[in-house]
């Protein structure tokens, strides 16, 4: 659940399809409500549709790895919670995801349930077709976090609602 202190950004109407004018203004509407500048990391990381553990490898020069801190299943989705770290264990991201069973290969899903990767790693290493859109982003002053929510489209279908909160950026030249 999003802290009540928090400025989302629910998503805008694309003209001309030109996402990046999208992303900019959105950023900025963002950065003008809460009234806080924004890293170019942190900006980056709102507007990538990759796999975040790719990204974060590259911004930060290491490896990072994905842990998987609870997750709960019933009979139509799974709810993980997971942290992905650098190589000392810093927190850099803390992801909440809602896996829609039913609009996924039952591959995808058992791997899902193995709790041992990450789902961005999952899809990349199955060569899964998805299509990521992003529904909001946001700014949670409590936390000094940028938080980013969206979907990944299976076959036209949502598989995951995924909600990611960047914590362990630092102001300086290295920003990671």
């Amino acid at each position: 659940m999003m802290p009540m202190d928090t400025y989302p950004m629910a998503g805008m109407i694309l003209k001309n399809g030109d996402f990046g004018s999208f992303m900019v203004r959105n950023i900025a509407e963002l950065e003008g409500k809460s009234g806080v500048r924004l890293e170019m990391v942190q900006k980056i990381f709102l507007a990538e549709t990759g796999t975040v553990e790719q990204l974060m490898s590259i911004l930060t020069g290491s490896n990072v790895r994905v842990r998987v801190v609870k997750q709960k299943e019933n009979a139509t989705t799974i709810t993980r919670q997971s942290i992905i770290v650098n190589d000392s264990g810093k927190v850099l991201i803390r992801a909440y995801s809602k896996v829609c069973k039913r609009n996924l290969p039952s591959k995808i899903v058992n791997q899902i349930k193995q709790q041992q990767w990450g789902i961005g790693t999952i899809i990349s290493s199955s060569h899964l077709e998805t299509f990521r859109k992003i529904i909001e982003v946001g700014y949670d002053p409590a936390s000094r976090s940028v938080f980013r929510k969206y979907h990944i489209f299976y076959r036209k279908k949502i598989a995951f609602e995924i909600r990611e909160e960047l914590v362990g950026i630092e102001s300086g030249p290295s920003g990671i």
